[in-house]
Parts: C-alpha cells; sequence; structure tokens
C-alpha cells in the first residue's frame, strides 16, 4: 500500500507502549506508517473472511441427498463426456 496517495489522511490512535517498542526495533523510522496501514489492511481483510466463512458456515446444506461428492462428480463428468462424444460422433 502507498501511503503517500493523496487520498492518505493522518490520525491519532493510542497503543500499548511495548507495542511502540517493538514496532521501533522492528520497523526502519521512515517505514512505520506504511507497515501500520498494511497491519490494518491484513486484519480487515481476515476479518471479512472470517465473517463470510461464519455466513457460509450457516447455510443450509445445498446437497443433503449426495452421500459422496466425489463420486457424483465423477458420475457428472462421465455422462457429460457420452453426450460429448456422441454429439461429436465419436
Amino acid at each position: 500500500m502507498d501511503v503517500s496517495d493523496s487520498t492518505t489522511i493522518r490520525i491519532n490512535i493510542t497503543v500499548p507502549r511495548w507495542l511502540v517498542g517493538e514496532l521501533e526495533r522492528e520497523v526502519p523510522e521512515r517505514g512505520k506508517s506504511g507497515f501500520i496501514s498494511e497491519a490494518i489492511e491484513e486484519k480487515l481483510v481476515r476479518k471479512k473472511r472470517d465473517k463470510a466463512l461464519k455466513e457460509v458456515a450457516n447455510l443450509p446444506p445445498t446437497f443433503k441427498d449426495i452421500a459422496d461428492g466425489k463420486e457424483y462428480i465423477n458420475k457428472i463428468r462421465k455422462a457429460e463426456d457420452v453426450l460429448r462424444r456422441t454429439r461429436l460422433g465419436l
């Protein structure tokens, strides 16, 4: 993420002293804003993904009557292959 983008804004945040110490030890002086922006972005992506996964997990089952998904898909593919060969005259 490019923090020099004209759409960036300055914010003031409060963080634990030990965390600032870790940040100062690990990140160069001129890279802190980018590092923090990237960390926030990663956390937000993870949070959105987790929320979406929970929503999907709560959906009703789609194929309740299919015992073995792999077998079901293979059966469909074989049937499609037969149809395709028939249409192509093979």
